[in-house]
């Protein structure tokens, strides 16, 4: 039964990369493999912004602004590729991933400075409006607090699209994920890895109960490596930055109060996501929100097959927000 189940993940792993196009597996394949102690390569600059689906850079051709997606609580933006495969090559596509991953870095602690260090990194590739913004759980929050600066500065917001994330105060995540118990923590990366790429840690809870947290890391990075889960767990260090960053981010989660904006919000709820109120506690922030549903659960509405629903959406959004 073991053997039959690893081969099904097998398989579900290899049919989740084939829908990527080549350039994004060449990419994707490059910071998953090789030496396990390197960080994911930044890019020159040491921008926080991961070139999923590029601009064509074809002057004189019409071509939509980027979709911008914000990362979740644990900081990376690599659960975005398979979206962006689904967008299509005529969507540019970025992510952007949290500070902290690589070395020498330290996370940031309030989501304000978070947006205000995002908009610099992703006026890089758009120095004016529109901007289309999408931010993943956690993320929903850092592309709302992005959406109010932009509109500060006197900048059109034409998109900002929450998926499956709440309003923050209203839901805040348990003490534990701060505490000295790492286990919490390393069984949500856990479930992470599982929907998103397919990677069983095979680490139950009980697996990591009553362990001294340095003993719980280890136990973490040995599964992560047996996995062959190498991007941002194949070593201690990397593990380390990766708890930090999410520590890091639900600190920022627990104490933003969101100001309100006076926009539209899409937000897009998984079809089993934990229940809760139907607007998680937009509505009374925004203009007007408008609540879709996409299949799957929080984490796998970003993963094959239920991300072509979850494109499709967005694509219907993009084209209803900009002008004509």
């Amino acid at each position: 039964m073991d053997a039959a189940g690893a081969e099904l993940r097998r398989q579900r792993l290899l049919e989740r990369r084939a829908q990527l196009s080549a350039e994004q597996r060449r990419r994707l394949e490059t910071r998953l493999r090789g030496d396990t102690a390197a960080p994911p390569p930044r890019p020159p600059g040491g921008s926080l912004l991961v070139e999923i689906t590029p601009r064509s850079g074809r002057g004189g051709l019409p071509e939509p602004p980027p979709l911008f997606c914000v990362h979740g609580v644990g900081g990376d933006a690599l659960c975005f590729f398979p979206l962006a495969r689904r967008l299509g090559a005529a969507q540019p596509c970025y992510g952007l991933q949290a500070l902290g991953l690589a070395p020498g870095e330290l996370p940031l602690e309030r989501l304000e400075d978070m947006a205000a260090r995002y908009l610099a990194e992703l006026r890089r590739v758009q120095e004016r409006g529109p901007y289309l913004l999408a931010g993943w759980s956690f993320g929903g929050l850092a592309a709302f607090e992005m959406a109010l600066q932009l509109r500060a500065a006197g900048e059109t917001v034409a998109l900002v699209a929450i998926l499956d994330g709440d309003a923050g105060p209203r839901a805040a995540p348990p003490a534990s994920l701060l505490g000295d118990d790492l286990a919490p923590l390393l069984l949500d990366m856990a479930r992470y890895a599982a929907g998103i790429w397919g990677k069983d840690l095979a680490l139950p809870a009980a697996d990591l109960a009553g362990r001294d947290p340095e003993l719980q890391l280890q136990l973490f990075v040995a599964r992560a490596r047996a996995a062959g889960l190498v991007h941002q767990a194949g070593s201690l260090e990397q593990v380390r930055r990766l708890v930090a960053v999410f520590r890091a981010n639900v600190a920022a989660y627990r104490a933003y109060r969101p100001r309100p904006y006076d926009g539209n919000l899409l937000l897009v709820r998984a079809a089993t996501s934990v229940p809760g109120e139907p607007d998680l506690g937009w509505e009374s922030l925004a203009a007007a929100v408008s609540n879709l549903q996409a299949p799957g659960d929080h984490v796998t509405l970003l993963a094959e097959p239920h991300v072509a629903a979850l494109a499709g959406l967005l694509q219907s959004a993009i084209a209803l927000a900009l002008p004509r």
